[in-house]
Protein backbone atom coordinates (compact mmCIF):
# COMPACT_ATOMS: atom_id res chain seq x y z
CA UNK A 1 0.00 0.00 0.00
CA UNK A 2 1.42 3.93 -0.91
CA UNK A 3 1.80 5.88 1.67
CA UNK A 4 -0.53 9.16 1.46
CA UNK A 5 1.96 11.73 0.26
CA UNK A 6 3.62 9.31 -2.37
CA UNK A 7 0.00 8.93 -4.13
CA UNK A 8 -0.02 12.86 -4.29
CA UNK A 9 3.42 12.89 -5.82
CA UNK A 10 3.39 9.70 -7.81
CA UNK A 11 6.25 7.94 -5.71
CA UNK A 12 6.11 4.29 -6.05
CA UNK A 13 6.73 1.88 -2.82
CA UNK A 14 10.10 0.78 -4.05
CA UNK A 15 11.24 4.68 -3.85
CA UNK A 16 9.11 5.61 -0.12
CA UNK A 17 8.43 4.04 3.08
CA UNK A 18 5.54 4.08 5.11
CA UNK A 19 5.72 3.08 8.70
CA UNK A 20 4.89 4.83 12.12
CA UNK A 21 7.30 5.00 14.88
CA UNK A 22 5.87 4.93 18.31
CA UNK A 23 7.01 7.60 20.81
CA UNK A 24 8.00 7.78 24.12
CA UNK A 25 4.50 8.20 25.40
CA UNK A 26 3.50 5.22 23.32
CA UNK A 27 1.63 6.95 20.20
CA UNK A 28 2.00 6.03 16.99
CA UNK A 29 3.87 8.46 14.75
CA UNK A 30 3.22 8.72 10.89
CA UNK A 31 6.69 9.61 8.95
CA UNK A 32 7.70 9.13 5.54
CA UNK A 33 11.42 8.39 4.25
CA UNK A 34 11.33 9.49 0.51
CA UNK A 35 14.81 8.70 -1.60
CA UNK A 36 16.56 7.25 1.61
CA UNK A 37 19.72 6.36 -0.64
CA UNK A 38 20.28 9.37 -2.03
CA UNK A 39 24.15 10.71 -2.01
CA UNK A 40 22.87 14.33 -1.73
CA UNK A 41 21.78 16.08 1.31
CA UNK A 42 19.05 14.92 3.51
CA UNK A 43 16.07 17.71 4.12
CA UNK A 44 13.61 17.13 7.53
CA UNK A 45 10.19 18.63 6.42
CA UNK A 46 8.79 20.57 9.53
CA UNK A 47 4.85 21.59 9.24
CA UNK A 48 2.95 24.08 11.32
CA UNK A 49 0.07 24.08 14.04
CA UNK A 50 -2.77 22.10 12.75
CA UNK A 51 -1.52 21.02 9.44
CA UNK A 52 0.78 17.73 8.46
CA UNK A 53 3.38 16.84 6.24
CA UNK A 54 1.11 16.31 3.32
CA UNK A 55 1.28 20.39 3.21
CA UNK A 56 4.66 20.12 1.44
CA UNK A 57 3.67 17.84 -1.27
CA UNK A 58 4.99 20.45 -3.90
CA UNK A 59 8.12 21.30 -2.23
CA UNK A 60 8.68 17.12 -2.13
CA UNK A 61 7.58 16.91 -5.49
CA UNK A 62 10.85 18.77 -6.47
CA UNK A 63 13.61 17.88 -4.74
CA UNK A 64 12.71 14.04 -4.17
CA UNK A 65 14.31 13.13 -6.93
CA UNK A 66 17.52 14.72 -5.87
CA UNK A 67 17.57 14.67 -1.86
CA UNK A 68 16.64 12.53 0.74
CA UNK A 69 13.81 13.63 2.27
CA UNK A 70 12.16 13.15 6.12
CA UNK A 71 8.55 14.28 7.16
CA UNK A 72 6.66 13.57 10.67
CA UNK A 73 3.29 14.36 11.38
CA UNK A 74 3.70 15.53 14.74
CA UNK A 75 1.23 14.23 17.57
CA UNK A 76 -2.08 15.26 17.26
CA UNK A 77 -1.66 15.83 13.32
CA UNK A 78 -2.66 14.66 9.93
CA UNK A 79 -1.92 11.04 10.26
CA UNK A 80 -0.24 10.14 13.22
CA UNK A 81 -2.27 9.41 16.59
CA UNK A 82 -4.46 12.06 18.20
CA UNK A 83 -4.48 12.26 21.77
CA UNK A 84 -8.03 11.02 23.87
CA UNK A 85 -7.76 13.46 26.27
CA UNK A 86 -6.84 17.03 24.96
CA UNK A 87 -4.44 19.38 27.07
CA UNK A 88 -5.61 22.56 26.07
CA UNK A 89 -2.15 24.37 27.37
CA UNK A 90 0.30 21.44 26.63
CA UNK A 91 3.55 23.13 24.75
CA UNK A 92 4.05 20.78 22.21
CA UNK A 93 7.37 22.14 20.55
CA UNK A 94 9.40 20.23 23.39
CA UNK A 95 7.55 17.47 22.31
CA UNK A 96 8.25 17.74 18.39
CA UNK A 97 11.74 18.12 19.12
CA UNK A 98 11.91 14.77 21.37
CA UNK A 99 10.14 13.18 18.79
CA UNK A 100 12.15 14.25 15.53
CA UNK A 101 15.51 13.32 17.67
CA UNK A 102 13.89 9.96 18.05
CA UNK A 103 12.97 9.62 14.91
CA UNK A 104 15.96 10.78 13.21
CA UNK A 105 17.75 7.93 15.75
CA UNK A 106 15.57 5.56 14.56
CA UNK A 107 16.42 6.11 10.71
CA UNK A 108 19.83 5.98 11.69
CA UNK A 109 20.37 9.28 10.42
CA UNK A 110 24.05 10.70 11.33
CA UNK A 111 24.86 12.70 8.71
CA UNK A 112 24.31 16.37 8.71
CA UNK A 113 21.16 17.95 6.94
CA UNK A 114 18.64 20.87 6.20
CA UNK A 115 15.66 21.81 7.65
CA UNK A 116 12.63 23.61 5.85
CA UNK A 117 9.98 24.96 8.80
CA UNK A 118 6.87 26.31 8.29
CA UNK A 119 4.84 28.96 9.92
CA UNK A 120 5.15 29.97 13.64
CA UNK A 121 5.69 25.66 15.02
CA UNK A 122 7.42 24.56 12.37
CA UNK A 123 9.92 27.16 12.13
CA UNK A 124 10.26 27.80 15.24
CA UNK A 125 10.97 24.00 15.75
CA UNK A 126 13.26 24.24 13.35
CA UNK A 127 15.15 27.62 15.02
CA UNK A 128 15.54 25.44 18.25
CA UNK A 129 16.64 22.62 17.37
CA UNK A 130 19.52 24.27 14.95
CA UNK A 131 20.48 26.02 18.24
CA UNK A 132 20.54 22.93 20.65
CA UNK A 133 21.97 21.13 17.46
CA UNK A 134 24.01 23.18 15.60
CA UNK A 135 26.70 20.44 14.64
CA UNK A 136 24.43 18.51 13.10
CA UNK A 137 22.27 21.16 10.72
CA UNK A 138 23.66 22.30 6.99
CA UNK A 139 20.68 24.73 6.56
CA UNK A 140 17.60 26.02 7.77
CA UNK A 141 14.79 27.65 5.90
CA UNK A 142 12.05 29.61 7.06
CA UNK A 143 8.80 29.94 5.63
CA UNK A 144 6.15 32.36 6.92
CA UNK A 145 8.26 31.91 10.24
CA UNK A 146 8.81 34.06 13.65
CA UNK A 147 9.58 34.17 16.94
CA UNK A 148 6.07 33.71 18.17
CA UNK A 149 5.54 30.35 20.17
CA UNK A 150 2.32 29.75 18.97
CA UNK A 151 2.46 25.85 20.18
CA UNK A 152 -0.53 24.98 21.83
CA UNK A 153 -4.54 25.35 21.04
CA UNK A 154 -4.63 28.48 24.16
CA UNK A 155 -2.31 30.37 22.20
CA UNK A 156 -3.21 29.45 18.70
CA UNK A 157 -6.97 30.68 19.28
CA UNK A 158 -5.70 34.11 21.07
CA UNK A 159 -3.29 34.78 18.32
CA UNK A 160 -5.44 34.53 15.08
CA UNK A 161 -7.98 36.52 17.88
CA UNK A 162 -5.69 39.80 17.53
CA UNK A 163 -5.56 41.98 14.45
CA UNK A 164 -2.94 42.30 12.20
CA UNK A 165 -1.51 45.57 13.66
CA UNK A 166 -0.99 44.00 17.26
CA UNK A 167 0.46 41.16 15.18
CA UNK A 168 2.85 43.25 13.36
CA UNK A 169 4.75 45.04 16.59
CA UNK A 170 3.39 41.99 19.23
CA UNK A 171 5.24 42.77 22.38
CA UNK A 172 4.98 46.42 21.74
CA UNK A 173 1.64 46.37 21.24
CA UNK A 174 0.98 43.84 24.69
CA UNK A 175 3.73 45.85 26.55
CA UNK A 176 1.12 48.06 28.34
CA UNK A 177 -2.16 46.65 27.51
CA UNK A 178 -1.95 42.67 27.86
CA UNK A 179 -4.56 43.07 30.48
CA UNK A 180 -7.03 44.97 28.14
CA UNK A 181 -6.25 42.47 25.37
CA UNK A 182 -7.27 39.17 27.62
CA UNK A 183 -10.19 40.99 28.50
CA UNK A 184 -11.82 41.04 25.23
CA UNK A 185 -9.92 38.18 24.35
CA UNK A 186 -10.77 35.30 26.84
CA UNK A 187 -14.34 35.33 26.20
CA UNK A 188 -13.95 34.36 22.44
CA UNK A 189 -11.47 31.83 23.58
CA UNK A 190 -13.40 30.28 25.76
CA UNK A 191 -16.39 29.87 23.14
CA UNK A 192 -13.53 28.74 20.86
CA UNK A 193 -12.31 25.89 23.27
CA UNK A 194 -15.93 24.97 24.03
CA UNK A 195 -16.40 21.45 21.97
CA UNK A 196 -12.76 21.03 23.72
CA UNK A 197 -13.59 21.16 27.39
CA UNK A 198 -16.23 18.91 27.12
CA UNK A 199 -15.46 16.45 30.14
CA UNK A 200 -12.45 18.71 32.24
CA UNK A 201 -13.55 19.33 35.09
CA UNK A 202 -12.33 23.34 35.50
CA UNK A 203 -14.02 26.47 36.75
CA UNK A 204 -14.64 29.19 35.73
CA UNK A 205 -11.89 31.00 37.43
CA UNK A 206 -9.28 27.52 36.47
CA UNK A 207 -10.02 27.93 32.91
CA UNK A 208 -9.66 32.43 32.95
CA UNK A 209 -6.73 31.32 34.75
CA UNK A 210 -4.96 28.40 32.80
CA UNK A 211 -5.55 31.21 30.04
CA UNK A 212 -4.21 33.75 31.16
CA UNK A 213 -1.11 32.02 32.34
CA UNK A 214 -0.40 30.56 29.16
CA UNK A 215 -0.43 34.12 27.07
CA UNK A 216 2.09 35.56 29.80
CA UNK A 217 3.99 32.60 29.81
CA UNK A 218 4.06 32.81 25.39
CA UNK A 219 4.77 37.00 26.24
CA UNK A 220 7.85 35.83 28.85
CA UNK A 221 9.51 33.17 26.33
CA UNK A 222 9.29 35.48 23.30
CA UNK A 223 11.36 38.07 25.25
CA UNK A 224 13.77 35.20 26.45
CA UNK A 225 14.19 33.56 22.66
CA UNK A 226 17.38 34.62 21.30
CA UNK A 227 17.38 33.32 17.46
CA UNK A 228 21.43 35.03 17.11
CA UNK A 229 22.49 31.49 18.15
CA UNK A 230 21.41 29.78 14.99
CA UNK A 231 25.08 29.47 13.51
CA UNK A 232 24.01 28.02 10.19
CA UNK A 233 23.23 29.65 7.21
CA UNK A 234 19.42 30.66 7.06
CA UNK A 235 16.51 31.57 3.83
CA UNK A 236 13.91 33.30 5.17
CA UNK A 237 10.74 33.50 3.17
CA UNK A 238 7.87 35.81 4.25
CA UNK A 239 4.55 36.79 2.43
CA UNK A 240 3.51 40.24 1.88
CA UNK A 241 -0.01 39.55 2.56
CA UNK A 242 0.82 37.08 5.22
CA UNK A 243 -1.74 38.21 7.84
CA UNK A 244 -0.75 35.21 10.81
CA UNK A 245 2.59 35.89 10.67
CA UNK A 246 3.31 39.25 8.93
CA UNK A 247 6.46 39.94 6.70
CA UNK A 248 7.92 42.30 9.76
CA UNK A 249 8.42 38.61 11.38
CA UNK A 250 10.38 37.61 8.96
CA UNK A 251 12.57 41.10 8.93
CA UNK A 252 13.39 40.67 12.95
CA UNK A 253 14.68 37.00 11.99
CA UNK A 254 16.76 37.98 9.71
CA UNK A 255 18.20 40.93 11.55
CA UNK A 256 18.67 38.20 13.84
CA UNK A 257 20.21 35.48 12.60
CA UNK A 258 23.63 36.14 11.96
CA UNK A 259 23.77 34.11 8.41
CA UNK A 260 20.38 34.58 7.05
CA UNK A 261 18.90 35.94 3.60
CA UNK A 262 15.92 37.20 3.14
CA UNK A 263 13.29 37.03 0.61
CA UNK A 264 9.49 38.49 0.58
CA UNK A 265 7.41 37.37 -1.93
CA UNK A 266 4.37 39.29 -2.77
CA UNK A 267 1.16 38.07 -3.41
CA UNK A 268 1.72 35.56 -1.38
CA UNK A 269 -0.11 34.99 2.08
CA UNK A 270 0.51 31.80 4.87
CA UNK A 271 0.23 29.24 2.42
CA UNK A 272 2.58 30.85 0.47
CA UNK A 273 4.37 27.04 -0.08
CA UNK A 274 1.10 25.96 -1.95
CA UNK A 275 -0.11 29.61 -3.31
CA UNK A 276 3.23 30.23 -4.55
CA UNK A 277 5.29 27.03 -4.91
CA UNK A 278 6.75 27.67 -8.01
CA UNK A 279 8.79 30.88 -6.64
CA UNK A 280 9.04 29.28 -3.61
CA UNK A 281 10.69 26.10 -5.36
CA UNK A 282 12.72 27.97 -7.12
CA UNK A 283 14.63 29.93 -3.76
CA UNK A 284 14.50 26.96 -1.96
CA UNK A 285 16.80 24.72 -4.92
CA UNK A 286 19.03 27.59 -5.50
CA UNK A 287 19.67 28.01 -2.16
CA UNK A 288 19.67 24.59 -1.25
CA UNK A 289 22.02 23.40 -4.17
CA UNK A 290 25.29 24.56 -2.07
CA UNK A 291 24.91 22.22 -0.09
CA UNK A 292 24.94 18.50 -2.08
Amino acid sequence: MESFISKIIGYNKSQAHMPYFKNQEGYNLYYENINPDSKNCTIILLHGFASSASFFKAQINILKDNYRIIAFDALGHGRSDHPKEINLSKNLRYDIIRDLEDLLGYLKVTERYGMIGHSLVGGMIGQLFAIKHPKLIKFLILLNSGCIMIDNVIRNIFYNLLPYFIRMNFLEMLANSVDKILDKTIPYIITALSDSLTGLNLTRAQLHMQIEDQIFRMIHEIKEYDPSGINCPTLIIGGRLDNFAPEQMSEELHKKIPQSELEIIDMAGHFMPNQRSEVVNELICNFISQFK
